[in-house]
């Protein structure tokens, strides 16, 4: 690999290091917005695609990228190389449909004269064509540091042979291992009484821990810290914290930077003792790991009748000298943090947090209805391993509304989930798509027909037969409705699948129509692929005629999305069938 100040030139690659990166950084870039990239094995044949890009949910083919390692370009004595270009674009267009977007990617930038060159291979196919050269992949580059690192690390091992040390050098599995017990052996002889453990965090900050070997270790050898702190009024979230730490037990690590504290001296033996300085301090929870209990939350009113319940675990307790926290884990997503004052005299506090991912749509619609119900709510109760509920009481309060989109989000995959009798459990990330499709599939179910959001075109191969149908459809064109035996729908690691679809539009044009009509005068249309697009850049209409007929519907009236922050289909409003500008459209 060549490359200058981490900068790589691309036209100095080899072959299988240009391909490899250039699929890494466009599967990286295109795998978003509901879309999936991926690299195809071209060694049984591409099909002229090295990498495609698809919709996450129908699979539709969006984009086709294809690579040509063509470091000195294809002008002069490399003209022939205009030969592969073509080859791959011609077998990209045979798929069906065809990509509306094919991009040739070259290591070098493209002159004018290729470009134009490459441009008229489509012969009037309806593909548009672009190309990736050098500055559009240094762009890419930039996007994702982490894959030209990946790609421009160099590993060099540091030599200590000669000091008879090579696993300091940590280059194969096992070194870290013996540096560590070599560490460890030396640290645990240091003290009869004590013992060390020893760790660096993420950050780089190591961090030494101490144990008793011994019952009598604190007496027969007293480690001891003696600490003065000096807050400044612009630390007083920070000495909050730290004094409620103390209060109520560290539940979370409350780290104390060097400038707050003004002096702190180790006391003890000779391996422990020191003064230090310009160092940061970490109050955190001791002990073994937490051992979870089960919990119930309850929200009560004034007359103490329960409103709303939601059950869960500890995920953590704490105590200081005047108090106790509990943090709990509740069903859909919801935490909250008690505090529980030791003196009945003193008010206690209970705070939320909601984090959906990993429940199930019916969990999330229960703890939303909870939260809900807790807005203005002035009593709780925590009942903890089957105790006597904890109650608090406190001043009503407001709680910010969710997000409305995302509420009826929810409720669309309630209605899968009790549709299909399964759970959807909501993944780290969603995108636009996953509120578009799951409300797509539930207008579908409930017998609605509503717009496919991609202006797809659909296939279809001619036998060689004319009728005035076909020659009405290769002239003026006309309505068309095609039906598929299954639509399925892949959603958060579910696939839901329905019977028998249909797709309409009031008038289709057929792209190939003259060529098409030029081969049924000669006879030789019999297998020729045509491809049918609804006009002006409407969508198709899709419903599902089982169930437009068991709702009672005798007509395709096409609804909206109707999802709050997200348009309609660019065409759904010139539509002539549409909800508010009906015609009859027999289903």
């Amino acid at each position: 690999m060549v490359m200058s100040q981490r900068r790589i030139i691309w036209p100095k690659l080899d072959e299988v290091t240009f391909n490899d990166l250039v699929e890494s950084l466009l599967v990286r870039e295109f795998t978003r917005d509901g879309m999936i990239a991926m690299a195809v094995d071209g060694r049984g044949g591409d099909g002229g695609i090295d990498v495609d890009v698809r919709a996450r949910r129908t699979e539709q083919l969006i984009h086709v990228f294809q690579l040509k390692y063509f470091p000195e370009g294809f002008s002069g004595g490399h003209v022939n190389r205009r030969s592969q270009i073509q080859g791959s674009l011609l077998e990209a267009l045979k798929l069906t449909p065809p990509p509306p977007l094919w991009t040739l990617v070259v290591p070098r930038k493209v002159t004018v004269k290729e470009r134009q060159a490459v441009r008229k291979m489509r012969k009037g196919h309806p593909v548009r064509i672009e190309f990736m050269t050098p500055p559009e992949l240094d762009n890419l580059l930039a996007k994702h540091p982490d894959i030209e690192r990946r790609f421009t690390i160099d590993r060099e091992v540091e030599i200590l042979s000669v000091f008879k040390r090579e696993e300091a050098a940590l280059v194969k599995a096992g070194d870290l291992r013996s540096e560590l017990n070599r560490m460890s052996d030396r640290l645990h002889g240091r003290s009869e009484y004590w013992g060390a453990a020893f760790s660096v965090g993420p950050d780089g900050t190591p961090v030494e821990s101490f144990f008793p070997k011994r019952a009598d270790a604190g007496e027969r050898e007293p480690l001891g810290l003696n600490l003065t702190l000096g807050f400044s009024p612009d630390d007083n979230d920070l000495k909050k914290r730290f004094e409620m730490a103390l209060k109520f037990g560290p539940i979370e690590p409350v780290k104390l930077p060097a400038r707050v504290i003004q002096s702190l001296e180790k006391v003890g033996p000779e391996w422990f003792s020191e003064t230090l300085e310009g160092i940061a301090l970490q109050l955190g929870p001791a002990g073994d790991a937490h051992l979870p209990l089960p919990v119930r939350v309850d929200v009560r009113d004034e007359s103490d009748h329960v409103r709303a319940t939601l059950r869960g675990t500890t995920t953590a307790l704490a105590a200081g000298y005047g108090g106790t926290t509990v943090d709990v884990k509740l069903e859909g997503g919801v935490s909250q943090r008690w505090m529980l004052p030791s003196s009945v005299k003193e008010p206690g506090s209970v705070t939320f947090e909601t984090s959906f991912i990993g429940s199930s749509a019916r969990d999330i619609r229960r703890a939303l209805r909870f939260l809900e119900r807790s807005d203005g709510a002035g009593i709780f109760g925590l009942s903890v391993d089957g105790a006597k509920p904890i109650l608090l009481t406190f001043a009503p309060s407001r709680m910010s509304p969710h997000d409305p989109r995302f509420v009826a989000f929810i409720d669309d995959l309630c209605f899968l989930e009790d549709h299909f009798e399964l759970s959807l459990h909501l993944p780290a990330q969603t995108d636009r798509s996953d509120l578009l499709w799951a409300r797509i599939m539930r207008l579908l179910i409930e017998g609605y027909a509503t717009a496919h959001p991609f202006n797809r075109t659909y296939g279809a191969t001619l036998d060689g037969t004319r009728d005035p149908g076909l020659d009405m459809l290769l002239s003026d064109g006309q309505a068309a409705v095609i039906q598929e035996s299954s639509f399925a729908l892949q959603l958060f690691g579910e696939r839901l699948e329905i019977d028998r679809i249909a797709y309409y539009s009031h008038h289709v044009l057929v792209d190939e129509a003259s060529t098409a009509r030029d081969a049924l005068a000669n006879g030789t249309a019999a297998g020729m692929k045509i491809s049918l697009r609804p006009i002006d850049g409407l969508p198709w209409v899709i419903y599902v005629p089982a169930a437009l007929e068991a709702s009672g519907r005798t007509t395709v009236i096409t609804q909206p999305w109707n999802l709050e922050g997200l348009s309609e289909h660019p065409g759904y409003s010139r539509l002539p069938n549409r909800l508010g500008n009906q015609s009859t459209v027999e289903a």
